[in-house]
């Protein structure tokens, strides 16, 4: 019976030693602050960040400042005329015509005249190279 009754008060004992250390570590992670780091410096003059679900703007520098076409932008261009050349709904042969509008444009620039028509593979080499 003395067995019996030491074994009880030694499995009471060790329960509430687990429960009160598994209550300390749970307060213990709550208690931790979380901490939120600051924006990291942006080289550039202008920004937008998005989120893509919402459409909310995180944050934003000159948003409205128009700037010429960033690398990224040449890329998805070229991207998309090689989709088109490959879904042949756009030949490399074809001839764009070059508008005021696209001849003034900043940023890189090929040695074209506005109002002249240029092939789809002369462009596309301009925006690689």
């Amino acid at each position: 019976m003395a067995l019996k009754s030491a074994f009880r008060s030694l499995t009471f004992i060790f329960a509430s030693l687990t429960f009160v250390l598994a209550l300390s570590l749970s307060t213990q992670a709550m208690s931790q602050t979380v901490l939120i780091p600051s924006p990291p410096q942006i080289a550039g003059s202008s920004y937008v960040l998005m989120d893509p679900k919402s459409g909310r703007v995180i944050m934003e520098e000159n948003s409205n400042e128009r700037l010429p076409p960033a690398s990224l932008t040449k890329m998805m261009t070229a991207y998309i005329v090689e989709r088109e050349l490959d879904e042949g709904r756009i030949k490399a042969s074809d001839m764009v015509p070059i508008s005021v509008n696209a001849w003034k444009t900043g940023g890189s620039r090929m040695f074209i005249k506005e109002g002249s028509s240029v092939s789809v593979e002369n462009l596309i080499k301009g925006v690689v190279i």
